[in-house]
């Protein structure tokens, strides 16, 4: 496995995977949050642990990497990557998004907003993830 392949594909889908996550959930649903302010930290307390969260997005996108090489059977590209977010944005909105509206006092509506915002954050993920990560080809000297 090619680690500076993998760290860049991993990269890529952070920078793209933050700034959905800025369009959706710091613009767009900004006012949704208000029905389940308690619930969160303040916008200063966040930037605080904000360095926190990125690093483990970065692990998570990391693994996610490794699991899409091994998965794409050494074809990668838009399709495929779409494929492999589909696949991981349902598994991931399903198990943390929905979970929280379960078992938290959340507004539904917002519930089901970080829902669609997370399983459609991982779409985008696998999608650069598919278009930056490159598999090698069986006559690469570098294997």
């Amino acid at each position: 496995m090619n680690y500076l392949r993998v760290s860049l594909a991993a990269v890529a889908a952070l920078v793209v995977f933050f700034a959905w996550g800025f369009l959706t959930e710091g613009w767009l649903l900004r006012k949704d949050f208000a029905p389940s302010a308690a619930l969160y930290r303040t916008s200063d307390l966040q930037m605080k642990y904000m360095p926190f969260g990125m690093a483990s997005v970065l692990v998570a996108l990391l693994a996610a990497v490794v699991l899409y090489a091994g998965w794409c059977g050494g074809r990668s590209g838009a399709v495929k990557g779409l494929q492999f977010g589909l696949i991981i944005g349902v598994f991931v909105a399903c198990i943390h998004p929905i979970s929280n509206l379960v078992t938290m006092n959340m507004d539904t509506k917002l519930g089901l907003e970080i829902t669609a915002s997370t399983a459609i954050g991982w779409v985008l993920a696998g999608l650069v993830i598919g278009l930056v990560y490159k598999p090698r080809a069986p006559n690469d000297p570098s294997r």
